[in-house]
């Protein structure tokens, strides 16, 4: 089996100490990444510390939206773009900036992916948003994850009316969890 996270075939042992299946079937390896042009835009303009340039903008979704991005990670994602198009030279653009900003598309891609694989599967009655960090949420973030809008219990929502991150620009501050009609039952 090909493991698109390593970028090789042959078996995979999950590493230690990290929570590997969640219910949703091993993914395989995509050429291009699920990151609408409306929505990286979204995030570009919400991040605000990268300049208005159609270019730079070109070259940032490309590169976002190229299967290797969720192998190499945002830090090696950025390098490779700075090493192969100066963007300190040419755009003027803080390579910290660009990996702070690629953290946002990184967290926002592996979302997507992990929900629209949960919607392939016959048993997921929705999924359930808690916070990464409770101390450091807001109004807005405490309210998607205290919400009941489907009577399915706190937080949970059907696979039809997923709430998007409240701040465009900044790094999901949730954690999805899929849930299955016979939790429910």
């Amino acid at each position: 089996m090909w493991d698109w996270l390593r970028g090789r075939s042959g078996p995979t042992v999950p590493p230690r100490g990290v929570v590997v299946d969640a219910g949703i079937p091993n993914q395989e390896r995509v050429a291009e990444l699920p990151l609408p042009e409306a929505l990286f835009v979204l995030h570009y303009n919400g991040f605000a510390q990268l300049p208005e340039n159609g270019e730079l903008r070109q070259l940032l979704l490309d590169a976002a939206r190229n299967g290797e991005f969720l192998r190499d990670l945002p830090r090696v994602s950025a390098r490779r773009l700075e090493e192969s198009h100066g963007l300190q030279s040419r755009f003027g653009v803080e390579l910290e900036n660009v990996v702070r900003f690629f953290k946002v598309l990184h967290s926002e891609i592996t979302r997507r992916m992990y929900i629209d694989a949960a919607r392939k599967r016959e048993d997921v009655a929705g999924v359930q948003f808690t916070l990464r960090d409770p101390g450091q949420a807001d109004v807005e973030q405490l309210a998607i994850v205290e919400a009941d809008p489907s009577a399915l219990g706190a937080g949970v929502y059907p696979l039809n009316h997923i709430p998007e991150n409240p701040h465009p620009g900044t790094e999901n501050p949730f954690i999805i969890r899929i849930v299955l009609k016979k939790d429910l039952a």
